[in-house]
């Protein structure tokens, strides 16, 4: 079970910069988008360097990811960030897409844009062609970027996968240094991006994304640790977050026979089930459905594997 806020002023202190980092998510949610009935790319294929030797420092390095493993040093980012729960709390992991690879991803992410015939129409708002299901929801674009950036956000999320290994953590304990890590990207409205959305590698990769975007790379890490994991998406809410198959405390958002609990990823240190004040409207959320990527179902942690802790509907 996620760990609560160490005090009751670090709770107030959370409270406050929800309301400023969170409020005005997202570009692409609420946004009003007009859909017409009415779509596919090519993965690139990097390596993944293998970590590097560390030496002593006080934060667990889980190494660096290199995409290509080409990639020069100084095209690497460095992320340090805190999980209260685990010991240590403090973790670090380096990770560096290719200049190339960047502009490659970019450039895909547009093209998929022109075959959708993505039109901005002003702030927040847009138009694009949508297939048959996706006229309700972004599901279908969340899905190609989740496609379209596999290698590459793979080679990040084996830096977890195998700290979780080798640490024997549990799922409660894998997802918070997963979500703590993407809480701790930077809050930033993509600018020109087709749907509103940066793709995930490049979230990863400049420290930067709004929620969805941010949501579409927490649920690829988190299912490749093997956490069933989807998107939660309010259109009236203006915001999207990720929905976790796991026991802790809070709402419980439903789609078939799995049930998600919240995790905010605006703001850095937010506990996992607790829903901000001014998002804590449940029956105006709901769980996105989105593809299983080959062979990870198999891996998937249930709700139904571990017994439930004070979950509420």
């Amino acid at each position: 079970m996620a760990a609560p806020p160490s005090s009751p002023w670090k709770t107030l202190r959370q409270l406050f910069l929800v309301l400023f980092t969170a409020a005005s998510c997202c570009y692409l949610l609420g946004l009003r988008w007009l859909v017409t009935p009415g779509a596919h790319s090519v993965t690139p294929s990097p390596d993944t360097a293998p970590p590097p030797e560390l030496s002593g420092a006080r934060s667990t390095h889980l190494g660096l990811a290199l995409v290509p493993s080409s990639t020069p040093p100084s095209q690497t980012r460095t992320y340090e960030w805190r999980a209260e729960s685990l010991v240590p709390p403090e973790y670090r992991v380096g990770y560096g897409l290719g200049k190339s690879l960047a502009r490659s991803l970019e450039r895909e992410h547009l093209a998929y844009g022109r075959r959708m015939r993505f039109r901005p129409l002003g702030p927040a708002r847009f138009t694009y062609q949508a297939p048959p299901e996706c006229q309700e929801d972004m599901r279908c674009i969340y899905a190609e970027l989740m496609r379209s950036n596999a290698v590459p956000v793979r080679a990040l999320g084996t830096r977890f996968v195998e700290h979780i290994r080798a640490q024997r953590l549990d799922p409660l304990q894998a997802a918070e240094l997963i979500i703590t890590f993407v809480q701790r990207i930077h809050y930033v409205e993509p600018d020109n991006q087709p749907f509103g959305v940066l793709p995930p590698a490049l979230v990863a990769a400049r420290d930067e994304g709004d929620c969805d975007s941010k949501a579409v790379l927490a649920v690829m890490l988190l299912r490749q640790a093997g956490i069933d994991a989807a998107i939660l998406y309010s259109d009236p809410l203006s915001h999207a977050a990720v929905g976790v198959g796991l026991p802790v405390r809070g709402p419980t958002f439903r789609l078939g026979g799995h049930g998600y609990r919240y995790a905010e990823l605006t703001t850095e240190g937010w506990p996992l089930g607790m829903i901000p004040p001014q998002h804590d409207k449940p029956h105006l959320w709901k769980v996105l459905p989105l593809p299983e990527p080959p062979g990870e179902a198999d891996s998937r942690v249930d709700e139904a594997d571990t017994p439930d802790a004070a979950s509420v509907e």
